[in-house]
């Protein structure tokens, strides 16, 4: 498989490289200066009618291929300039040098005709162009995406399309490294004015990698011209969280640089809870666990990325980059555990503590290569990534019992993850409506776990391996596939249709050393799209989309290491997880303008073999387990609504909100099923006080997915506050305040089988003050990178 991948590889680089007889028009100004960006039409000798157009590129040139052998002449206009023509030359001519001059006028003033919209839909995507947006200058990626349609970010960071977290998130077209893990942190670094654009694209076409299976959001960076620019930020709350960032820029003739860093640092907060967990069986080992608790959150996350961009020429580009990432996490929690009897008597008490320390450095480097043919509307594209992670980490608990022996345990877990993934991808112009994409993509992940338990009975003595709780994991997956689309336009009526299909074949072997036990999977996956766009002559869009998606298990899902802190509730991975497979149906209509824009989409979802979390209960014991498995039998209708009005030019508000009701089935026992309802609604809103004062508000209500078993409480965040800039909106100082009529955010959770109910309530500190500082310099107004990227990492994670 690797061969073919190979050999497919080498077949695109020579059709991208094979040389074609061609005729240069080179476009010079007066003083002999090459005039970037005019329009070059070819004509034969003997006619008017325009053959061939062309644009000068960075050199003034414009190249014509594949002509006839003849004479001809060019026209070359441009901006500012008065219109000339060449005189006759024959394809014997390799350069024609064409002189244009200035057009000097005075001007008693400029009027802007049009103006880039704030929203708009191109094919499969509807853009937020973050750029255009006054009110987002100074703020976070996680408050722009807050203003994008059908997306929805809760007080943590959390993201949600749709109301659903089983999507991908993107730059620049990659998945990468960055937004693996803590994305909330990292959304709150990152800045909004390094972003040109955000993508929402709720029915991926075959072009996009499969995962996912709500769709994709596509962070895409602005690009730089020329010049060098960058920022520097610090933020506070009063919960203790600190947020440096920075970044630079710079473009020098065909180099650019772009860099990226951020810390994010939780100083530490206490949560508190109550669970009580409720056996429904008389027969049961005990009646009722009553929980207390009282846990400290502490931890970080910090990272920082650095990219070469260069031009080789007017055609081709390539790109070299690195990103290194670390985080670590220092929870405690102390429980007071209390068990009964049917009768109301106490059988146990427990003092249980347990402490973590965790830490995940981990980092990725790539390039990218983009050739652009001499044809319009031709380009083939190579890439490749390589992204390495690892995680070592302790987690100590110590249980006094009032009945039964004390029981001090301490975990050590070790894991390594390695991927490497290349991809090509080739687009051919087949004619003025039709256009095809083509590809090719491998996946090779190699990941090592290795995990031991050990157990001791009093803090004197020492601690010895428990062999039935110690492995050590080896697994491997290699993905490889193909993909075709092709798009069909009719420019005079507005419509495009979109279809394609892409192929994988996925092959995964386990070794799990001290149990012997492995796992072999191989299996093909294919993966089809269609859609419909059509606007009406009122502008009004209209959307019709069917994909079917796929969502393979990580190593969270996977990995069968049994969380033994509490003997009575045991938590661990099914290593003969399969993926699973959604098949999903969009219709939508959205109109946008500059004033006024809407947008409402009904969406269906089916899911059959889904990965669904599930608890068994063992009555003669006591002992509850947590695993997953392929069980769910899911059912999805949701409608998803968004509204941005901007009555002036200092007044913007947005509301995006959705509700689904979802049905799920275990198709392993008849009688679990559970229908729910959830969703979340966003709304925002900023005013432009002054020139100098800026007034802003987000509110966020969302409640997460229903599951087979239950379902998590709902969150409520909200915010105001104010920025001051300076030094013409260089300087700008803002302060907010964070749930200011709620000290603690309130989470009750309820999960239930035919054996137990589990129900718990958190409380967690939410209400701050917060401030903040950024600093921005430079005289460039857009971004340096050229990164497309290559996705990699995509396996489904844990909750």
């Amino acid at each position: 498989m690797r061969l073919f991948f190979t050999s497919c590889l080498l077949i695109c680089i020579f059709i991208s490289t094979n040389a074609q007889t061609s005729v240069t028009v080179k476009v010079l100004d007066s003083l002999g200066l090459p005039v970037t960006r005019a329009t070059v039409s070819l004509y034969k000798a003997d006619s008017k009618i325009i053959m061939k157009n062309s644009i000068s590129d960075s050199s003034g040139n414009a190249v014509f291929s594949n002509l006839i052998t003849g004479e001809y002449y060019a026209t070359a206009n441009a901006t500012g300039f008065q219109a000339e023509t060449s005189p006759v030359f024959s394809t014997d001519s390799i350069l024609q040098k064409i002189e244009l001059k200035r057009i000097v006028k005075e001007l008693s003033g400029v009027t802007v005709m049009a103006v880039k919209a704030l929203i708009e839909a191109n094919e499969d995507k509807i853009i937020y162009n973050v750029e255009n947006d006054a009110s987002l200058q100074g703020r976070s990626a996680a408050e722009a995406l807050a203003k994008v349609p059908f997306v929805s970010v809760d007080g943590n960071g959390g993201v949600y399309l749709k109301g659903q977290t089983s999507f991908q998130i993107l730059l620049n077209g990659k998945q990468t490294s960055m937004f693996a893990s803590n994305v909330g942190d990292v959304l709150k670094s990152f800045p909004a004015n390094t972003i040109s654009k955000i993508e929402v694209i709720s029915n991926p076409s075959a072009k996009y990698e499969g995962e996912g299976l709500t769709g994709l959001i596509n962070i895409i960076t602005r690009k730089k011209v020329a010049g060098y620019n960058g920022h520097t930020a610090f933020n506070y709350n009063t919960i203790g969280q600190v947020n440096p960032n920075a970044s630079f820029n710079v473009k020098y003739s065909k180099l650019g640089i772009t860099s990226f860093f951020y810390y994010a640092r939780n100083l530490g907060y206490d949560t508190h809870g109550e669970q009580t967990y409720t056996a429904l069986s008389h027969s049961a080992a005990f009646a009722r666990r009553q929980f207390t608790d009282t846990g400290r959150h502490a931890g970080y996350n910090a990272g920082g990325n650095l990219e070469l961009a260069y031009d080789i020429d007017s055609l081709q580009t390539v790109s070299v980059y690195g990103r290194m990432t670390n985080g670590g996490s220092e929870p405690g929690q102390s429980n007071t555990i209390i068990s009964y009897d049917n009768a109301g008597n106490i059988l146990q008490q427990t003092l249980f503590d347990t402490r973590t320390d965790i830490d995940s450095p981990g980092g990725e480097v790539g390039m990218d290569y983009l050739r652009k043919m001499r044809k319009p509307g031709h380009s083939v594209s190579l890439n490749i990534n390589r992204q390495f992670n690892k995680t070592t980490g302790t987690v100590k608990s110590d249980q006094y019992n009032s009945s039964d022996d004390d029981r001090f345990l301490r975990n050590h877990i070790r894991a390594k993850n390695i991927q490497t993934s290349a991809q090509a991808d080739y687009t051919l112009q087949l004619d003025s409506r039709s256009k095809l994409e083509t590809g090719l993509r491998g996946i090779f992940r190699n990941v090592n776990s290795r995990y031991n338990s050990q157990v001791k009975s009093s803090p004197a003595d020492d601690y010895t391996l428990d062999p039935a709780n110690s492995n050590e994991l080896k697994y491997t997956q290699s993905v490889a596939g193909l993909y075709g689309v092709y798009t069909y336009s009719v420019k005079e009526k507005r419509l495009t249709i979109k279809a394609g299909g892409r192929l994988e074949k996925t092959m995964v072997n386990g070794h799990f050393i001290s149990s012997g036990t492995e796992v072999d999977q191989d299996y093909f996956s294919f993966l089809p799209s269609l859609s419909l766009n059509k606007t009406l002559k009122n502008g009004k869009r209209l959307s019709l989309a069917w994909n079917r998606r796929i969502a393979r298990p990580g190593l969270g899902y996977l990995n069968p290491f049994r969380d033994n802190r509490d003997p009575l509730f045991i938590s661990y991975g099914n290593e003969k997880l399969k993926p699973e497979y959604a098949n999903n149906i969009d219709a939508s209509v959205a109109s946008f303008s500059k004033k006024f824009t809407y947008s409402l989409a009904i969406n269906t979802s089916f899911v059959r073999s889904g990965i669904q979390r599930f608890m068994v209960f063992d009555e003669s014991t006591g002992v509850s387990e947590q695993t997953y498995g392929n069980i769910g039998l899911t059912n999805l209708v949701g409608l998803t609504g968004y509204l941005a009005f901007n009555p002036s030019e200092k007044l913007s508000m947005t509301f995006t909100g959705n509700l689904n009701r979802i049905m799920i089935k275990n198709k392993l026992v008849a009688d679990e099923r559970r229908n729910g309802w959830y969703g979340s609604a966003n709304a925002s809103f900023s005013y432009t006080l002054s020139k100098k004062m800026d007034l802003f508000s987000n509110i966020n209500y969302s409640t997460p997915p229903v599951q087979l078993q239950g379902q998590n409480g709902a969150n409520l965040f909200y915010n105001m506050g104010a920025a001051y800039w300076l030094y013409n909106r260089k300087l700008m100082f803002n302060v907010a305040l964070l749930n200011v009529f709620n000290k603690y955010w309130q989470t009750d959770n309820v999960f239930e089988t035919a054996g137990f109910r589990q129900e718990s309530t958190t409380w967690r500190p939410v209400r701050a003050f917060a401030v903040g500082v950024r600093f921005s310099f430079g005289k460039l107004k857009e971004n340096t990178s050229r990164k497309k990227g290559v996705v990699v990492d995509d396996g489904k994670v844990g909750d």
